[in-house]
């Protein structure tokens, strides 16, 4: 009897290890499957293309359509907003886990929760391939050129009309601030500002250091001195930028501006719209990155983690997402030199929702999220 209870106790375990994916894992990579099938047969840029001239359809004006455009997609991928942030904590629960193993067996690691089924590690798939489907598809869409060339119907559903040619709102006007006069500080007032500027710096770090065995008990205090730290070591992230573009700025301060409106053919290619989609690239670039930054910061200090290791890291890191910042704004500069400014239209909307998230979706999930709790 005991022998049989052996040999089923190892059949179990034989069982257990050639057991491959879970439920979970299954259903998920099913469906990833059928997305791709869908994507790769040019399902997901008719969709947008439906989607577009659907609005312009209502609304007449292809400006207006293209942001809306862009409200969409936010409001469409809202759920996967929500999920991400109750799996937040176990995510960066796994994502500890990488870091405490070996670069080697990191993919391995991967790859046993992928099979284990672990629910923020599948959904951290998920929606990283929903997303990049998403943009790519959206950016393929305004390569078609539709406003020089009919687009062949093939790309929009049944249901949606096709729209009478040529297209109508293609002129997008903008507020802008145009500076009509500058003065130029002398060199030597120059000197004497960053002078100034170094000294108080030093001064402060200087009167840390000897009043801080009497005021390190003090949370105020100590709290005004993080947030000193805090802007120190993100200006100081880029310092040299910093540098040059005061120089720039004391030499032509503005003295004297007006607004006035410019156009934009979104028929047509636009190097200020191009180069307003690569500004845009880069300060949306480091605000995520400073984001992401400032909550590994807090995380790290509740972790107990010393503050001068805190500081290094943080002050590496956002050199490094300043450096791929700039890279993103001179590959934006390059790509959109290549289409109409209306995929510039598209960028610059979902980089101004992606701004201001903060103060609308963000403020929305935690809201929800606190009433799950």
């Amino acid at each position: 009897m005991e022998q049989n209870n052996y040999k089923l106790s190892s059949i179990g375990k034989i069982d257990n290890r050639t057991k491959i994916l879970s439920w979970s894992t299954t259903l998920i990579l099913l469906i990833l499957i059928v997305v791709i099938v869908w994507f790769a047969r040019g399902g997901s840029i008719r969709f947008y293309a439906s989607l577009y001239f659907g609005l312009y359809d209502l609304t007449s004006l292809s400006w207006l359509s293209i942001v809306l455009v862009g409200v969409a997609q936010t409001i469409i991928f809202l759920p996967f907003r929500f999920i991400s942030a109750r799996l937040h904590p176990d995510l960066k629960e796994f994502e500890n886990e990488i870091d405490r193993t070996k670069t080697d067996n990191q993919y391995i690691l991967f790859q046993e929760k992928i099979k284990q089924g672990k629910s923020s590690v599948l959904f951290y798939m998920f929606n990283f391939i929903m997303l990049g489907i998403a943009f790519f598809s959206v950016g393929r869409f305004f390569f078609l050129d539709f406003y020089n060339h009919k687009i062949d119907p093939k790309y929009l559903y049944h249901f949606i009309p096709y729209p009478t040619y040529p297209i109508k709102g293609t002129i997008f006007n903008f507020p802008f601030i145009k500076i009509t006069e500058t003065i130029a500080l002398n060199w030597k007032t120059i000197f004497s500002f960053w002078v100034i500027v170094l000294i108080v710096l030093f001064a402060l770090r200087l009167l840390w250091k000897i009043l801080r065995k009497f005021l390190t008990k003090n949370k105020s205090i100590l709290n005004f001195r993080i947030s000193y730290n805090k802007i120190l070591i993100f200006v100081g992230s880029f310092t040299g930028t910093l540098f040059i573009f005061s120089l720039f700025f004391l030499r032509h301060i503005p003295s004297s501006f007006e607004i006035i409106t410019l156009s934009a053919d979104l028929a047509k290619q636009n190097i200020g719209f191009n180069i307003i989609t690569a500004l845009g690239s880069f300060l949306a670039a480091v605000f995520s990155g400073f984001k992401y930054q400032r909550e590994a910061s807090k995380e790290a200090r509740l972790s107990g983690i010393p503050e001068n290791i805190i500081s290094k890291v943080f002050k590496t890191n956002m050199g490094i997402t300043l450096r791929n910042g700039v890279f993103l704004a001179l590959f934006a500069l390059w790509i959109t030199r290549l289409m109409p400014c209306s995929h510039d239209l598209s960028v610059i909307t979902f980089i101004v929702l992606s701004l201001t998230s903060p103060l609308t979706v963000d403020l929305l999930i935690k809201k929800v999220n606190k009433k799950h709790v």
